[in-house]
């Protein structure tokens, strides 16, 4: 997860209260069939937004960002939205059983918020100082807050790994350059999928951005971040992959490629119909980056 250089906090935490104070207005407003047919149907489930706790002393605009924005939109929809900040896995875990018990509902959709880790070679995302990976999910002590979701699970849950390179795929060269190393980003997601069993499961192969607009369809998650490191030779396969998501579904052992994800205003998670690099001049800006890319900038 990386956050845009126009996204400052205060303006966000604004933003973020006049779209949820907006959408408000409109839910109270608007009736017709299809608003109508979608709250019937959010009757039986709940969806989670789950955020790591952020470090004392650490300066971490984009989860900050997300607290604030995941919070008031929880305001407006207690019942069917649930934002979390999370200590740890099991924190999480006890959390979501509660609500989920408290309104006798299943989970819908379960966003991770999370950074990913390049540098360790593997695709990850943590769930506040606990690091859930192909390798970590292997401990029963990690799986165990995760399993004991899946009795809350349902062939309509959806699991979001809201981490830059969680589903990635590709070998990467290794920051120094002497080796490569494969980040099984699938192996992450099937690894989900046979602790809550009947979820289907989304990864991005490459960046997951913070912008505004994440809970009314936009694409509030594709993007790049514009920090000189990220122009370092290592990170070619994410730009190459920029905007590319993968889709496990656990049911019938099968993945799909996919446009960017998104969510709507009750947190339900939404595939974009358009893909990232549907636009000319998104992939003049990606080949000019590839043309950029130089080695001794990662620090």
């Amino acid at each position: 997860m990386q956050i845009t250089k126009t996204t400052i906090l205060l303006s966000a935490f604004l933003l973020a209260c006049l779209i949820s104070y907006s959408q408000f207005n409109n839910d109270s407003i608007e009736t017709g069939p299809e608003l109508q047919s979608g709250s019937r149907h959010e009757k039986s489930k709940m969806n989670f937004f789950i955020i790591s706790k952020p470090k004392k002393g650490k300066i971490d605009p984009a989860s900050r960002f997300n607290i604030l924005r995941g919070k008031i939109k929880g305001l407006f929809r207690k019942k069917t939205f649930v934002a979390i900040v999370a200590k740890d896995a099991s924190h999480a875990s006890a959390k979501i059983q509660r609500k989920l018990n408290k309104y006798e509902r299943r989970i819908g959709t379960l966003w991770f918020d999370s950074h990913g880790m390049y540098k360790k070679g593997y695709s990850l995302f943590f769930i506040g100082h606990d690091e859930v990976s192909y390798y970590t999910l292997k401990d029963s002590a990690v799986a165990s807050p995760l399993r004991q979701l899946a009795a809350y699970s349902t062939d309509e849950t959806k699991v979001v790994i809201g981490s830059c390179y969680g589903g990635a795929t590709y070998y990467r060269c290794s920051i120094d350059y002497k080796d490569t190393t494969r980040m099984n980003g699938d192996s992450l997601m099937m690894a989900i999928g046979r602790v809550l069993k009947a979820a289907t499961v989304y990864g991005s192969e490459s960046w997951v951005m913070t912008k505004p607009g994440l809970f009314l369809k936009r694409a509030a998650v594709a993007g790049y971040p514009r920090r000189k490191l990220f122009r370092d030779l290592a990170y070619q396969p994410a730009w190459e992959n920029m905007g590319k998501w993968n889709e496990y579904n656990a049911l019938t052992n099968s993945f799909a490629s996919i446009n960017p994800v998104t969510m709507d205003m009750y947190g339900n998670l939404m595939v974009r119909n358009i893909s990232y690099t549907s636009k000319e001049e998104v992939i003049k800006d990606i080949n000019k980056m590839l043309g950029k890319l130089e080695p001794g900038l990662y620090k």
